[in-house]
């Protein structure tokens, strides 16, 4: 027996906003340090979220008009909020100092952050 293409079309976003979010599950487990850990989740599990959220879209269409308003919208929220956050969370991360990998080779938000860290905890 054939699939359908609904069935393709469903399964194929279904199966690559899974591996994405995979992939952000490994990057949060084999980064180094928490700045790394934030780009493969600000990154690659917004877009696997929103290709899951494409495909339930698809499959519940049918239910009704609400269906495809309500994923557009959710999918528009994910992209906007996720990288929002995770932008904030770095900047904040790196006012509390957090420590960088030994393999950071250029550390360019001192130049704009690095006085207001000394200022602020009195470090050097």
């Amino acid at each position: 027996m054939m699939p359908s293409l609904f069935d393709l079309t469903v399964a194929v976003p279904l199966l690559l906003g899974t591996f994405l979010t995979f992939v952000t599950s490994l990057g949060l487990l084999r980064f180094p340090d928490v700045y790394c850990r934030m780009h493969a989740a600000g990154k690659a599990g917004t877009l696997g979220v929103c290709l899951i959220i494409f495909a339930a879209v698809i499959f519940f269409a049918p239910a009704g008009p609400s269906v495809p308003i309500r994923g557009l919208l959710a999918i528009v929220f994910q992209f906007l909020t996720t990288p929002a956050a995770t932008h904030l969370l770095a900047r904040a991360a790196y006012l509390a100092q957090y420590p960088l990998t030994d393999r950071t080779e250029i550390d360019e938000l001192e130049a704009y952050l690095g006085a207001y860290v000394r200022e602020r905890y009195g470090k050097e």
